[in-house]
């Protein structure tokens, strides 16, 4: 059972307990991401993430992570475009370590500007090592298109000339904007007590507190732009995304499209796979997936070819869009999907991990957790005739492509048909 605690300073924690495990989770979920960057802060959210492993007023960079690794625990960070999350993972005796280690942390970082002009050397080479990936190119390429001018649009890792300018005062005053307990949710999953668990909360969480008051800089909907983006990369390959407009992570019609997705490439058994690999050979990896955000989303096809097959590749890629769209689906195929679906969804919530960030995700972004029984029932709920309603009103409409390859061996004119020709 998952529950809900707010702390007197709006912090939430929320928690599910499986007795069942040896182990529990925690994550502190923050509401700062690259979506809640401006053009010149770019990359600091990500650059946030990596300085507050750099030492606090108590430990050393060393003993952070020495005193997780030393009881057997996991700790790591990530950033993603709409949060930054940091947690732990231990037995469950050593509950407590993970809060005192994690709170110490967020709360109590040095910052120093000495381990500030070291890092940025780090992200800048991290930022080199994503121009050498064709997959990386595309897919910021495809966002910059998609989500022009949009704050949605800039990588969460930054840009070289926005990192270089990252120094104390301006992690300060982004931290003081977000790093907020209103702004963030704890969760845990595993085996512990209820009760020591919000005590532990209230201990190291409780003095959590920021007098300025915090603004949402994103209260519009970003819109989606359609169009083609083309990058110049030598290589043996070509790279090709298609994005349709898709929905956000709170839209009834998000598990509805989940099912065309799968049912166009979500796996080995997918009319895309089959088709384009299997029959006619053209591609090593061909694939689908829905990409969503708290109020907006897309749907994307990816595949990667030879470039004199990449008008074959595209052209086959509508076809079979087409094919839906005229109506060439069969209601096995919605319940096979169906299936995959659900398969996926509770395969990934094997874990304490997993589960934590679940809910620690939904929490923050949504402001409420749903139950996998309620999704599970969502999903077995959907019609086929729900389903060709969705084809209709997703993949009938123009689409963004992006494409990265070596120049000279695109034919651009092949993508000038960004209709599904019904």
């Amino acid at each position: 059972m998952i529950n809900l605690w707010t702390l007197d300073n709006r912090l939430r924690l929320v928690y599910e307990k499986i007795e069942t495990v040896k182990t529990v989770s925690v994550g502190v979920w923050i509401l700062a991401g690259s979506r809640y960057e401006t053009k010149s802060e770019n990359g600091i959210s990500h650059f946030i993430e990596h300085i507050l492993f750099k030492g606090t007023e108590n430990r050393s960079a060393k003993e952070i992570v020495y005193e997780i690794e030393s009881i057997g625990g996991q700790i790591n960070a990530f950033t993603a475009k709409e949060y930054t999350c940091f947690y732990v993972r231990v037995l469950d005796e050593f509950l407590e370590k993970a809060f005192e280690i994690l709170s110490d942390i967020i709360l109590n970082p040095l910052i120093s500007q000495e381990d500030i002009e070291k890092e940025k050397t780090v992200i800048i080479e991290e930022i080199n090592m994503s121009k050498d990936d064709p997959e990386e190119i595309l897919y910021q390429s495809l966002n910059d298109l998609i989500w022009k001018g949009e704050a949605l649009s800039y990588p969460i890792i930054g840009k070289e000339t926005t990192v270089k300018k990252v120094d104390k005062d301006r992690i300060l005053n982004f931290m003081n904007k977000r790093y907020r307990p209103e702004n963030a949710v704890i969760s845990v999953a595993g085996n512990f007590d209820e009760k020591f668990l919000v005590s532990l909360c209230e201990k190291y969480f409780g003095r959590w507190e920021n007098n300025t008051r915090a603004t949402d800089e994103n209260k519009t909907k970003p819109a989606f732009n359609r169009g083609i983006a083309i990058k110049s990369k030598k290589g043996d390959q070509v790279q090709i995304a298609i994005a349709f407009e898709g929905f956000g992570q709170q839209h009834e019609d998000v598990y509805k499209l989940l099912i065309v997705s799968n049912i166009l490439g979500g796996g080995m058994s997918s009319r895309l796979f089959q088709k384009i690999r299997e029959d006619l050979g053209l591609v090593y990896s061909v694939s689908s997936f829905v990409s969503t955000y708290k109020d907006v989303g897309s749907l994307i096809i990816y595949a990667g070819t030879n470039p004199k097959n990449l008008e074959v590749v595209y052209k086959e890629i509508l076809n079979q869009i087409g094919l839906l769209v005229k109506g060439n689906l069969k209601p096995e195929e919605v319940e096979v999907a169906k299936q995959q679906i659900k398969g996926s969804i509770i395969f990934g919530l094997e874990n304490t991990s997993s589960r934590m960030s679940n809910i620690g995700k939904n929490m923050l972004l949504l402001n409420k957790v749903i139950d996998l029984n309620e999704i599970i029932d969502k999903i077995n709920s959907i019609r086929f005739d729900q389903v060709m309603e969705i084809i209709q009103g997703v993949l009938t409409k123009e689409f963004s492509v992006a494409v990265v390859g070596n120049k000279k061996e695109i034919n651009s004119s092949i993508f000038e048909q960004r209709i599904v020709v019904r």
